[in-house]
């Protein structure tokens, strides 16, 4: 299961994202807009976009950083590998949330106001189920980091 889990879905989420990116650019090419709704609501919009784009950017420099850094780099900076375990968890977790709260005011922000719904609501719905498609692979996620985090700490 943890070869499924983590040497096979990782691989074949990065072909979907390439596989789906080209097929879109190909299909969709001027489908592709940055239609804007900050003119309807600009309140929630920049509390949001920062919380989640700044979110977003620290979590993926985090994985990047994490698979390239080689263990000799840490030791020779004098970082255990228990400390370095504990900081990638509380960095990592603020960024998570971070981006999470973002999200979560960007979908609050385009249900709940009018004028920012009605600009394309296909998108909204797009996106409703991009968040139920992901919602298995995240709980998955954060239950073994816990499990991971638990047994780490209590050892």
């Amino acid at each position: 299961m943890d070869v499924l889990l983590w040497g096979v879905v990782p691989y074949l989420a990065i072909v979907t994202l390439v596989g789906g990116t080209i097929w879109r650019y190909r299909y969709d090419q001027f489908g592709w807009t940055t239609r804007s709704s900050q003119l309807y609501e600009s309140r929630l919009l920049r509390i949001g976009s920062p919380l989640f784009h700044f979110g977003l950017v620290f979590v993926i420099v985090g994985h990047v950083g994490g698979l390239v850094i080689p263990q000799a780099w840490t030791d020779a900076a004098g970082l255990s590998q228990e400390a370095y375990h504990a900081m990638a968890l509380v960095i990592g977790g603020i960024a998570g949330f971070c981006t999470l709260v973002g999200v979560a005011i960007l979908v609050w922000r385009r249900r709940r106001t009018g004028p920012v719904f009605m600009a394309n609501p296909s998108r909204s719905r797009r996106l409703r189920d991009l968040w139920r498609t992901l919602r298995p692979p995240r709980l998955v996620g954060l239950a073994r980091r816990r499990a991971a985090a638990v047994g780490w700490a209590a050892a």
